[in-house]
């Protein structure tokens, strides 16, 4: 009996190693806790050369505060829009026989016509106070049988809009039966557009040598670290090591390089910014204006960390690809 059963039973195998498969779960936490376990790692190698690690973080921040301090002050230029606007606006001379009414009917005409900011009314008894109260010729206006002023809409145009729409505006103003002349100044227009043009590209310039520079501080300093650790690395590709392998701490310092330095860069920012806008305001004051200097915006500044931190990468990645493979075991 005993023998037929065991004749009978089938061996059963015991799940060992190479039966065991091992889930997407499981492995996106071990990858995870890889790069979290290589990332302390770094940063406390980094932590341990105080002084070098310092001086690699402060030139990538100085590197980044020149740009961001150039876009910031555009940032600050586009908030001076409206008293720019102000010197570019256009003067629409009234017929003298339009009434009041009249004219308060153009001028809501005018106000939802596209490109327009802002308008302003003077009626022709306005216009002759004024006058009146600024040339010191008021014996001699007295004399006058009648007004002989005008009444005008002055027309402020978006700053954003072009030279060509400004013209058109112009001339579809000039062809409305109760307007005498229109005036328009576009000189300002080209003068304003070209120098929001050259310091655009001041700062991109200027932001794309940068670049470099951090490029290159970087991957030397990631240079030096792989020649220190040339026997490490050896061993390492003895045991088995993968390229990725190797390569993974060397990339997390490059991160660390750039976040570290788009994080002084923002503190950098940050101090000039204070130091700035106390005077600014003081100056804008004395000129009766309540011009308030902004920071860096929020979004600039998400950009100018996640651009630091990309070319920290990549020169930790230009580094080790270059000289990686030159070490072999």
């Amino acid at each position: 009996m005993s023998a037929k059963h065991s004749k009978g039973r089938q061996p059963r195998i015991q799940p060992g190693a190479s039966a065991h498969s091992i889930g997407i779960k499981d492995r996106l936490n071990s990858w995870a806790q890889q790069h979290q376990l290589v990332a302390v790692e770094t940063l406390m190698r980094l932590l341990t050369k105080p002084f070098g690690s310092i001086m690699t973080w402060l030139v990538i921040a100085i590197s980044l505060t020149l740009p961001g301090a150039m876009w910031m002050t555009l940032d600050n230029l586009s908030q001076l829009s409206n008293r720019f606007q102000a010197s570019g606006s256009m003067s629409v001379y009234l017929k003298p026989a339009v009434t009041d009414s009249d004219a308060q009917a153009l001028l809501a005409r005018v106000e939802n016509m596209p490109g327009v900011a802002d308008t302003r009314y003077i009626s022709a008894d306005q216009a002759l106070a004024e006058f009146r109260a600024t040339s010191g010729l008021g014996e001699a206006l007295d004399l006058l049988p009648e007004n002989p002023l005008p009444g005008v809409i002055v027309l402020e145009p978006e700053l954003s809009l072009p030279q060509s729409d400004v013209i058109a505006l112009a001339e579809s103003l000039r062809g409305e039966s109760r307007v005498e002349t229109v005036e328009l100044d576009t000189a300002w227009l080209d003068r304003l557009h070209a120098l929001l043009a050259l310091s655009e590209r001041i700062v991109w310039v200027l932001g794309a040598l940068l670049a470099l520079g951090i490029l290159l501080v970087v991957g030397n300093t990631i240079r030096l670290s792989i020649a220190a650790r040339v026997d490490e690395i050896r061993v390492t590709k003895l045991v088995g090591a993968t390229n990725a392998w190797v390569r993974r701490p060397f990339l997390y310092t490059g991160l660390w390089f750039g976040m570290v330095g788009g994080l002084v860069s923002w503190v950098l920012l940050a101090i000039g910014w204070v130091l700035v806008s106390g005077p600014v305001e003081d100056l804008a004051a004395l000129y009766g204006s309540e011009y308030r200097l902004l920071p860096l915006s929020a979004g600039a500044a998400l950009v100018l960390l996640l651009g630091a931190m990309l070319l920290g990468w990549l020169g930790a990645w230009w580094s080790v690809v270059r000289h990686l493979h030159q070490i072999e075991p």
